[in-house]
């Protein structure tokens, strides 16, 4: 290893040398050069770099320009601020200055409160004593106005019972009465089945004033056949006719919202062959006009028919 005594030595022989070592050999540059390159960048990449400092340097000093007017920006707020906090202060001094008022005037108002409290005890003593005397007085008034009420509302609730009992009636009355309407107008709708038999339960029931008679018991379009010409003159003749059928007797009962006196005796007809193809019933018959003259209602009393009107 070269002592640095020697090393300072072999430098300044290099640098004296060099020059001319590099005229009488041009190739020794080359090698130099590709050596330097290792150490140091080339012409060109230090150009680049240096623009490209130089582009790094502008755009800080545009950075800093915007930081200085940024901050010439606070510091004008910052006036802005301390301008603002002094009219705050003195705003709390003025708020300070009539919070002290305030307790001045709260406190004379403190003794006018006590004074006027202790005033108030005094009469609010007085006045219960004059409300406990007059309390039991209306305590018993209230009891005997309690008994009062007790027995009125036990009598109202008395009547109302049979209020509602009376609309329950009232209300079946009208069911009965619309049914009714709807027999003996013949305005059954679309009525089927059971709710045909039904409605001429519940019609038949206020008609007849009767409240026994339930929907099983309307047997209605029933068909029979004359077969051998008993009571029509032509033999098979067919007829329709409605029955109440209870306990084994047969009420044959027709509706007729405008009836002759020829209605009647057919009706009478259809009656008497019922009761000649059942001899072990009791068949009576029923015949229902609204509208019947007097001379129907008398062939109904001829053939011993019940007429309702």
């Amino acid at each position: 290893m070269l002592a640095e005594q020697d090393f300072s030595k072999m430098q300044d022989y290099i640098c004296q040398q060099l020059p001319q070592l590099l005229r009488h050999n041009p190739e020794i540059a080359t090698t130099i050069e590709g050596i330097l390159a290792h150490q140091f960048p080339r012409r060109d990449e230090f150009t680049q770099l240096l623009n490209e400092i130089k582009l790094l340097r502008e755009d800080t000093n545009r950075r800093f320009e915007q930081i200085e007017q940024r901050i010439e920006q606070v510091e004008q707020r910052i006036e802005q601020v301390e301008q603002r906090i002094e009219q705050v202060e003195q705003r709390i001094e003025q708020v300070e200055q009539r919070i002290e008022q305030v307790e001045q005037r709260i406190e004379l108002l403190q003794e006018e409160v006590n004074q006027l409290r202790n005033d108030m005890n005094k009469r609010f003593e007085l006045l219960q004593a004059e409300m406990n005397k007059r309390f039991e007085l209306l305590q018993v008034e209230m009891n005997k106005r309690f008994e009062e009420e007790k027995r009125e509302r036990l009598d109202m609730k008395r009547d109302l019972t049979q209020v509602k009992s009376m609309v329950k009636r009232m209300d079946e009355k009208i069911t009965q009465f619309d049914a009714w309407l709807k027999v003996v107008t013949g305005n059954v709708g679309d009525k089927k089945g059971k709710d045909t038999e039904q409605l001429f339960a519940l019609g038949l029931g206020y008609g007849l004033k009767r409240t026994d008679i339930k929907p099983e018991t309307i047997q209605l379009r029933q068909i029979f056949r004359d077969e051998e010409g008993i009571v029509f003159p032509k033999k098979g003749k067919s007829i329709e006719v409605d029955i109440l059928a209870e306990n084994g007797n047969f009420s044959v009962f027709e509706v007729k919202t405008t009836a002759i006196e020829t209605d009647v005796v057919t009706f009478a007809r259809k009656v008497q062959l019922i009761q000649h193809q059942m001899p072990d019933k009791q068949v009576s018959g029923i015949f229902i006009s609204p509208e019947a003259s007097e001379e129907v209602k008398q062939c109904c009393a001829e053939y011993d028919l019940m007429f309702v009107g």
